[in-house]
């Protein structure tokens, strides 16, 4: 799908063709399938970077978890129905001791399954560590366009953020990534980033609609349920092979929450999240059945 054909989806094109094509799309990529991801937030606050989409570098920080911790919500996760499980830090990028632990976590926890990693920033020889270490995806967001990026954070770039993407693929690792929907961004900037995304050739694409936190600075933009059925539509049509997968935010798509799926979304991410209050596990299974899927 060219640039052109994907604004229409944004814009004009008539909502029961869009979620014909994107039904059509997401059945002929992943069949009748959907699967439940969930993390554990194993290092919270403190954090020296700007996002203004996020309070962590507003709150007082936490140790970092010990591993037992990570691999046995990593084991609960499972029991639950979650099909991948991701350990989460704060910070630019984790190093030393801290990022020690997190290989010792992943490596007693390769037994239990698909393991994901949310870091931050890393350099290829880490990536590389995680990857040996039992790590099978890492997920790194890009959060907006490269245009408007500035706007909401200045301690890093859109460009330090591709390119971690681009090592943990070259690393091995499968890569989950995505960004943040309702900041004040244009529909030029959500093309942007669905193509970008594209360009990037990631496995994966995690979509969240902003909420408002205590001590974050971005202002949440309201957007009507349709607009976000078809901004769902349009990311699943630019990359008709990826997981699309939608995190926060879910409750902005009030009664059109059972067809975000007819719309190509292929996941969810369910129990605790990082800063925004989350979903259980059974009733997103029951959301999943609701909608003809299975796991």
């Amino acid at each position: 799908m060219n640039r052109e054909e994907a604004a229409g989806i944004l814009t004009y094109l008539p909502m029961d063709r869009v979620e014909r094509m994107c039904t059509e799309a997401r059945l002929s990529a992943f069949g009748n399938k959907a699967e439940l991801c969930a993390i554990i937030n194993a290092k919270n606050g403190a954090c020296p970077e700007d996002c203004k989409f996020c309070a962590q570098s507003r709150t007082t920080g936490t140790p970092i978890i010990p591993a037992g911790d990570i691999v046995e919500a990593h084991r609960a996760a499972l029991e639950a129905g979650v099909h991948r499980f991701s350990m989460v830090t704060s910070g630019r990028g984790l190093a030393g001791k801290e990022f020690e632990l997190i290989c010792e976590a992943a490596a007693q926890s390769r037994v239990n399954g698909l393991l994901c990693a949310s870091l931050g920033i890393l350099g290829f020889s880490e990536l590389q560590k995680l990857k040996n270490a039992g790590v099978t995806r890492y997920h790194h967001n890009l959060e907006t366009s490269q245009a408007f990026f500035p706007s909401v954070c200045t301690t890093h770039s859109f460009d330090e953020r591709a390119m971690t993407v681009r090592r943990a693929k070259l690393a091995g690792m499968s890569v989950c990534s995505g960004g943040i929907i309702g900041m004040g961004e244009s529909d030029e900037d959500r093309l942007d980033l669905a193509f970008s995304l594209k360009e990037l050739e990631v496995d994966s694409i995690a979509l969240n609609f902003y909420v408002s936190v205590e001590g974050a600075t971005a202002v949440a933009e309201h957007l009507s349920e349709e607009k976000l059925l078809r901004i769902i539509g349009m990311f699943r049509m630019v990359n008709p092979k990826a997981e699309l997968r939608v995190c926060a935010g879910r409750s902005h798509l009030g009664k059109s929450v059972d067809r975000m799926f007819s719309f190509g979304v292929t996941g969810l991410m369910t129990g605790e999240l990082l800063t925004t209050d989350g979903s259980l596990p059974g009733s997103d299974l029951d959301l999943i059945q609701k909608a003809g899927l299975t796991l």
